[in-house]
């Protein structure tokens, strides 16, 4: 028969009381620190998606600033542009308006002349009151940059200022050079706007070779 010892078995029900709880403790950590690791979860996910909402709340408004200012801007661009057309019809119009009323004096002036003509034994005044209008009426056209192409005879041919409506076989003048002329070129601003019209001299023996030339073809 064995004889066991009081304290020795207290001492044996403590070790293995303690033992237990290690083990207990040992078994429960894992499930704790998922619980801890669940527990964190949430609150991120909550934190994430609000971060994500407020950007995109940003971004939305950010675009409905940016729609309201291209709205704007092409309000205002449609408005200057009928505000310019607007001026530069008002601008026409107003140029218009002076060009003839410095017209109107040239034609009191005229109808002055024909009142006196109908009457006046002596033609000379009236002729001399022509050349006045005359003057008058082209230095109103200089003055809206109209000049008159300086094109005399004998001067060489331009094909810039002048135009050719005839050719004359002559030896009397140079070859290519004006013989007469029709009417007078203009230039407005410097830009011709209607030729000279004018005659055009040939050499005769020039005019025989190409007639030569021509037959020869032939």
């Amino acid at each position: 028969m064995k004889i066991f010892n009081k304290e020795e078995n207290t001492d044996l029900e403590e070790d293995t009381q303690t033992g237990a709880e290690s083990s207990g403790s040992r078994n429960s950590d894992p499930s704790a620190e998922k619980a801890n690791e669940s527990g964190k979860d949430p609150e991120q996910a909550s934190v994430t998606s609000g971060a994500e909402k407020s950007i995109e709340d940003a971004c939305q408004k950010e675009n409905e600033i940016l729609k309201d200012q291209l709205i704007r801007l092409a309000a205002d661009f449609d408005n200057f542009r009928k505000r310019t057309a607007r001026q530069m019809e008002e601008n026409r119009k107003s140029a218009i308006e002076q060009v003839l009323l410095d017209f109107v004096e040239v034609t009191d002036n005229f109808d002055r002349a024909l009142k006196s003509a109908r009457t006046a034994e002596d033609m000379v005044p009236i002729i001399s009151g022509i050349e006045q209008l005359s003057k008058q009426f082209f230095s109103i056209l200089e003055k809206y940059g109209l000049e008159r192409i300086e094109c005399e005879k004998t001067s060489e041919f331009d094909p810039h200022k002048h135009e050719a409506v005839q050719h004359i076989e002559t030896s009397e003048v140079p070859d290519n050079t004006v013989v007469e002329v029709y009417k007078p070129g203009y230039a407005l601003n410097s830009k011709v706007i209607r030729p000279a019209m004018v005659s055009v001299a040939r050499c005769p023996d020039e005019a025989e070779n190409e007639g030569n030339k021509k037959s020869g073809q032939n």
